[in-house]
């Protein structure tokens, strides 16, 4: 049969977390085939006026959802498009995160003419945290406190309110001086803000890198930062 235009709509959510919006860069969108490569592109379109595109918290996560249910997309942006299909296929669907350069695909049987937009727009999940310390940076002294931000992949702030700090491991990797030193980071008491007071052994250059655990399985890690201590 002739090829039947079908729309297909394709969202990134964030594992435990709201949808990948203009707060994390939004995230690219491949759409795969037999054939190769059939669409890409970035999921920012439908973007409400006001609005970064996440969705809204409430209708996301503060109601439970019923096995196989969608997850309310309500002013969340997506990837549109229209593929020409004559026969069922098997399609992947890639999403990639621009603030974390972390993938995810899905892979569904698409009929042509049967659109998949709306409440059946395909979802593609993502995990991970994202990280990065905050303090100190540079140069410092040898009694200082180190501060890591640390955040859901949609952008979102660990609030204690839809993501208890209680579910977040944080911890600081200190290297130099001949070795290397664990620091657990509590929670500062401000959104996604975690620290510690700690004493350097001695001056000379240091590496702080930071890593961060969910309960769900979740992690996180921020690159190793140069800093020297007076």
């Amino acid at each position: 049969m002739p090829p039947i235009p079908t729309p297909i709509a394709v969202r990134a959510l964030a594992y435990g977390g709201k949808f990948i919006g203009e707060g994390v860069d939004y995230a690219r969108i491949e759409i795969t085939g037999q054939s190769g490569l059939l669409a890409s592109g970035v999921a920012d379109q439908g973007q409400a006026p006001g609005t970064d595109g996440s969705g809204i918290t409430a209708l996301i996560m503060g109601q439970s959802y019923p096995w196989g249910y969608p997850v309310r997309g309500d002013q969340a942006v997506e990837f549109l498009t229209v593929l020409p299909l004559d026969a069922p296929e098997v399609l992947t669907f890639t999403a990639i995160s621009n603030a974390a350069q972390v993938s995810s695909s899905v892979s569904r049987l698409v009929l042509p003419g049967v659109a998949l937009t709306g409440a059946s727009a395909v979802v593609v999940v993502l995990q991970g945290l994202l990280a990065q310390l905050t303090a100190p940076t540079g140069a410092t002294t040898a009694e200082t406190t180190i501060t890591a931000e640390i955040r859901m992949m949609c952008g979102c702030h660990i609030d204690n309110l839809f993501w208890p700090a209680a579910n977040f491991t944080v911890t600081a990797l200190i290297t130099g001086n001949g070795q290397t030193l664990t620091v657990p980071l509590s929670y500062a008491g401000t959104p996604s803000l975690f620290s510690a007071q700690f004493t350097f052994p001695a001056a000379g250059p240091y590496e702080i890198a930071i890593q961060a655990a969910e309960i769900n399985g979740n992690l996180g890690a921020a690159p190793p930062v140069a800093v020297s201590v007076r």
